[in-house]
């Protein structure tokens, strides 16, 4: 019986003096400190931002608009209608706004992945992002552009409107790129935090976006879902994916102690 006892004492011990198989893993050492954490999810925003510039450069004309005759007093043209030219760039702006969707998901929870210690994870959670990113930003862009076309003139005063519809479809990017990057991370109580921290800053992007637009790319930044200008549409790929992950990282570790307890 006294060695019984013993024994029991012993592991007791064991346990509240530290013993190497006592304490689990903390959240606070399996997420990287957070100056490392804020360098990956720059770098991952800055990289989202390029890649979705390059990609939708390339794919800018992917769709065509179609042409009909015209016949004008003894002459025909073979040109494109309003409304054909219309379907073509709703057709292009959902495309950009896909792939922008799709590569910010992969960036945002591979850069979870990473800030986490675990790669696999964040190749895993990240390619699952890509694809949800982009189905969101279709549906988005499905439920919203039209509303750029409701008018076959459009109104370059009208600075309300493209600010709605912009905003509409980046913050539901933001919000998968938020979930892609908690999920990366492995700290889900943070999801509410990080999802408002992520929709944040893709609103923020937005207004600033039509801010300098407005004042550098009047014309092509109030009345084009994608603006006409390559310059401006550099500044918004990047301002979309950068401040997502500004937004999504600010949200992650508000208040996250070094020493939380595991989820």
């Amino acid at each position: 019986m006294e060695s019984s006892a013993s024994g029991a004492t012993s592991d007791l011990t064991g346990v509240g003096s530290g013993s190497p198989t006592a304490p689990p893993s903390t959240v606070g050492d399996r997420i990287r400190p957070r100056r490392e954490l804020w360098a990956i999810a720059l770098v991952a925003g800055v990289a989202a931002g390029l890649v979705s510039w390059m990609a939708g450069e390339l794919a800018r004309n992917a769709f065509r608009p179609r042409l009909y005759k015209v016949q004008v007093m003894l002459q025909t043209f073979i040109q494109p209608t309003t409304e054909s030219m219309n379907a073509a760039d709703f057709k292009n702006a959902a495309l950009a706004f896909a792939i922008l969707g799709g590569v910010t998901g992969l960036a945002m929870g591979f850069a979870g992945g990473l800030a986490g210690r675990s790669v696999s994870r964040g190749v895993i959670v990240g390619l699952g992002a890509a694809v949800l990113g982009s189905g969101v930003a279709i549906l988005a862009s499905l439920a919203l552009l039209p509303l750029f076309y409701r008018r076959y003139i459009p109104d370059p005063n009208d600075l309300l409107t493209p600010i709605l519809i912009h905003s509409g479809i980046w913050v539901a990017i933001g919000v998968v790129g938020g979930t892609a990057f908690t999920m990366g991370m492995r700290i889900e109580r943070r999801l509410p935090n990080t999802i408002a921290g992520a929709g944040i800053g893709a609103l923020v992007a937005t207004l600033l976006f039509h801010a300098i637009g407005a004042t550098s790319f009047a014309d092509s930044v109030s009345t084009e879902p994608i603006p006409g200008s390559s310059a401006a549409r550099l500044l918004a790929m990047l301002l979309v994916p950068l401040l997502i992950a500004v937004g999504a990282s600010w949200g992650a570790l508000g208040r996250v102690s070094p020493r939380a307890s595991r989820p």
